[in-house]
């Protein structure tokens, strides 16, 4: 089953227009911005795709760059992965939701999609692969992977560098079956090297604690249009205490902000849907379990800094698509596709 290779590079862009095209190119992970010294160049880069079964793997060329993935980021790409960071050449250097990360050649950095960071790059090259959450929260539990770095050198980092090197090489000529092979042994391997991760936060100790936590998080997911979703319905429905249920939570600020916070992501997202269009702001944030409209902008402002409606609009042209082919592999074949100059006019960032 060959796989088909998109190849995106800022060499055919005209040097002024490279910051915009190069944004828009990188914006399902992150906001790029030019490198902080002040004589910085325009963004350039040159990026190799190739979708596999549940994988997205990419080689990355790039000049010094900077990524900030803040929480409008997350709500519009609802991506819930791991992003992978094999650092062939250059250094990756930030803050990842307060952990300082370096990541030099060799090493590996692994970030969770679902939270936010900063960081600078060096000009250099990367493979970088994506990995769905569930198979590796399954082998190793709720672990704080957010900005965890395998340092080259290690024997279980140069096997997990040598395999995903390998797997970018074959991995156009798979057959299908064979896919889902190199899947499963790329996440027992990645859940190998990262079981001296720290356990996230809120992650129980027990198993019975992690299995139910798991459960009332899909139970949420499912569920957020329901009005009487919260803890009253959710200690009724698992029959545990509210006591029970806070402590479960405790270090996310309890599952009342769980639920908004998933709330407020779906909202966004809806807002932004172009198949919603026709939908008023009130009627989506009702939708979504927000009975008070006014109480619900507050939230939205705090959340992602701008209106519901200014979101709406701004969003709507940096949405990702939504349609069966998955949103990753839709946003980059767009650009692999046609030139710059061959796009709508909206597609690229003012």
């Amino acid at each position: 089953m060959a796989h088909t290779d998109i190849r995106i590079s800022t060499d055919s862009i005209e040097p002024s227009l490279r910051d915009d095209y190069w944004r828009e190119v990188t914006r399902p992970f992150c906001e790029t911005l030019r490198a902080t010294r002040t004589d910085a160049p325009p963004l350039e880069g040159t990026m190799l795709i190739r979708n596999v079964a549940g994988l997205t793997l990419g080689s990355t060329k790039f000049n010094a760059q900077r990524y900030v993935r803040d929480q409008r980021t997350i709500a519009q790409g609802g991506l819930d992965h791991y992003l992978v960071h094999v650092v062939v050449e250059g250094s990756i250097r930030g803050n990842f939701a307060g952990r300082d990360v370096v990541a030099a050649p060799g090493g590996i950095c692994v970030i969770d999609l679902a939270r936010t960071y900063e960081c600078e790059v060096d000009a250099g090259m990367r493979l970088a692969t994506t990995v769905p959450r569930a198979g590796i929260d399954k082998l190793l539990g709720s672990r704080d992977l957010h900005g965890f770095v395998l340092k080259g050198g290690r024997p279980i980092t140069r096997l997990l560098v040598e395999y995903l090197r390998g797997l970018h090489t074959v991995s156009a000529d798979l057959s299908a079956s064979e896919d889902i092979a190199v899947q499963d042994a790329l996440v027992t391997l990645l859940a190998a090297g990262l079981a001296n991760a720290p356990p996230a936060q809120a992650e129980p100790k027990s198993v019975l604690g992690r299995a139910l936590r798991e459960r009332l998080l899909g139970f949420i997911d499912n569920h957020l249009a329901h009005p009487e979703l919260g803890p009253s319905l959710l200690a009724q429905r698992f029959r545990i205490s509210r006591a029970h249920l806070y402590r479960a939570f405790a270090d996310d600020g309890g599952v009342v902000s769980v639920i908004r916070a998933k709330r407020l992501n779906a909202t966004y997202r809806a807002l932004i849907d172009p198949s919603r269009g026709m939908s008023t702001t009130a009627r989506i944030a009702t939708d979504f379990g927000f009975s008070d409209v006014a109480k619900f902008r507050k939230a939205f402002v705090a959340s992602f800094g701008v209106t519901p409606d200014d979101a709406r609009v701004q969003g709507r042209a940096a949405a990702l698509p939504i349609d069966g082919a998955g949103p990753l592999s839709t946003h980059f074949a767009a650009f692999g596709e046609c030139p710059a100059a061959q796009r709508p006019h909206h597609a690229v960032n003012g």
